[in-house]
């Protein structure tokens, strides 16, 4: 179990952090600056709208809603995750490239490409229309930047808490 939620972490990891850089193993700094150049290499701009149809309403909404209660965060086939601003996202074990994230009401919001399972990587935050709005680039499982399309900072994402530019927590992760 600690072994599912420590990957749980990387995988679902956002970008949000109190300071504009993190030191991590090997001595290796990165400025919010150096994480969004590597964040904006071969970025992924469009996502096939066959997978946004597939998933535009959670299929398994209210088996996920009472997971989300209980305080589950793996069923047999999945991972879920809760989030402070109300939604919450769903991996499958069958596709872990893919995580989709929900609102309270089962409605797709946003869908996560990771390019890989191995940190680091980047992942790409497309809407229901396929476009791509956040870019998010995972040093570990306990460290990732995101950044808006603009190159604009969103957050810095440290362990299950969100960041914004001054520290200030924006959102947790449960």
């Amino acid at each position: 179990m600690k072994k599912a939620v420590l990957f749980l972490i990387m995988f679902f990891a956002i970008c949000i952090g109190p300071s504009y850089s993190y030191t991590l193993k090997g001595e290796v700094t990165y400025t919010v600056e150096r994480a969004r150049k590597e964040a904006f290499t071969n970025v992924e701009y469009s996502l096939p709208q066959s997978i946004i149809d597939k998933n535009i309403k959670d299929p398994n909404f209210k088996e996920n809603i009472k997971a989300i209660k209980l305080g589950a965060t793996e069923l047999k086939d999945r991972y879920i995750e809760y989030y402070s601003d109300d939604r919450y996202s769903v991996l499958y074990k069958n596709n872990m490239l893919y995580v989709y994230y929900y609102l309270q009401n089962g409605q797709l919001d946003i869908i996560e490409k990771r390019k890989s399972l191995q940190a680091p990587t980047q992942s790409f935050r497309y809407d229901v229309q396929g476009e791509l709005k956040e870019i998010n680039l995972i040093l570990s499982s306990e460290n990732s930047y995101i950044f808006k399309v603009t190159g604009e900072f969103v957050s810095h994402w440290v362990g299950d808490k969100g960041y914004d530019k001054n520290g200030k927590v924006i959102l947790k992760r449960y």
